[in-house]
């Protein structure tokens, strides 16, 4: 990150990976897991992966009609 590319490659991936998680955390309000254990902890994070997916599918116009 000490070079002009590498602060580039960080600002992109800052913006693509951390996205999904501020959504999350902002308009979810998903702050931390409500399960106990590894298993249940996955559930819950696959299923908090599959509305946020699920938003996004609405939201775009180009998968209308795949939805209904």
């Amino acid at each position: 990150m000490a070079t002009p590319e590498g602060h580039a490659l960080y600002s992109q991936r800052a913006h693509i990976a951390e996205t999904p998680f501020g959504h999350a955390k902002h308009n979810l309000g998903f702050r931390r897991f409500t399960s106990r254990g590894l298993d249940r902890a996955t559930a819950e994070f696959s299923f908090h992966a599959l509305v946020h997916n699920l938003f996004k599918a609405i939201a775009n116009p180009a998968l209308a009609p795949a939805l209904t």
